[in-house]
């Protein structure tokens, strides 16, 4: 049960039976039930001094917050775990996750285009040595780059589109994706403002912290995965004396896949003991 100072009036009667009702309704945990309790009471403190900025009297301000809230029955039962529910909240988490996934790929889409310019279109999308194209295909690649000075350059050329431009729409799906999502977590703020906790759509703490870690732990094995295979055909052909080819696109992707991955742990381990800290605070 949440601290609530020195008040005694409605709003306690009222989280004390509402407790009592996700005891009995709600498959919450107990560090869920607190943070739900906490987030019911700041929503009725807020709305009753709301009323009485208004000039409503104290007890009659609380009564109407609680009115406005709803009874707890029926906020208990609204909180209810089911399988859909649990199915949306999981969704819901998974969406920003790909969403950023997708920009991650665009953002190395942007770094390609970098380093194509810096490297030449062999480095970052040409073939290994020894391939080797027919004259007709030879003839298509030279057809869509006529400047190239030769078929494995075109060919070149050809990959690196190709490579670039996927990568670059996915970075625009995934900036799509993400806006939608921030706006509907607006609406339903705006949408929840001064009414019932969004607990409903919850994914248990222990279940969150393995889908973030997990999430960032992915982005981390991609991109060591994408710079051990820069690593071994670049050394390769370097101790063989020959050219470098087609080690751009795995470069880019293992750097920017890496350097995500190890920004998300920061975050995700600096908000799970902040989350500890308050934890420990309120008991």
């Amino acid at each position: 049960m949440p601290e609530v100072g020195a008040h005694d009036d409605a709003i306690d009667r009222y989280l004390d039976e509402l407790a009592d009702r996700l005891s009995l309704r709600a498959r919450l945990s107990g560090s869920e039930q607190w943070r739900y309790l906490q987030e019911a009471q700041s929503h009725l403190r807020d709305s009753q001094e709301g009323l009485l900025a208004q000039g409503w009297a104290p007890e009659q301000a609380a009564q109407q917050a609680i009115d406005r809230f709803g009874a707890p029955e029926v906020i208990a039962a609204a909180t209810a775990s089911s399988v859909a529910t649990a199915l949306r909240a999981y969704l819901a988490r998974l969406w920003p996750m790909v969403g950023l996934g997708l920009v991650v790929i665009g953002a190395s889409g942007l770094l390609s285009v970098a380093l194509e310019a810096l490297l030449g279109p062999m480095f970052y999308a040409g073939d290994r040595n020894g391939t080797t194209y027919t004259p007709a295909r030879c003839s298509d690649f030279l057809g869509f780059f006529p400047q190239a000075d030769s078929c494995n350059v075109a060919a070149a050329l050809h990959h690196s589109d190709e490579l670039i431009s996927e990568r670059l729409m996915a970075g625009i799906l995934g900036v799509l994706l993400l806006t939608v999502w921030l706006g509907a977590r607006l609406v339903t703020r705006v949408t929840h403002r001064g009414g019932t906790p969004r607990v409903a759509t919850t994914v248990p703490v222990r279940s969150q912290r393995l889908l973030d870690l997990s999430t960032s732990a992915l982005f981390m094995i991609v991109g060591a995965l994408g710079l051990a295979y820069t690593a071994i055909f670049t050394l390769g052909p370097a101790l063989r004396g020959q050219d470098i080819a087609g080690v751009g696109a795995s470069l880019s992707d293992g750097v920017v896949a890496l350097a995500v991955g190890l920004v998300l742990a920061v975050v995700f381990l600096r908000r799970y003991r902040l989350l500890r800290a308050r934890s420990v605070r309120h008991p």
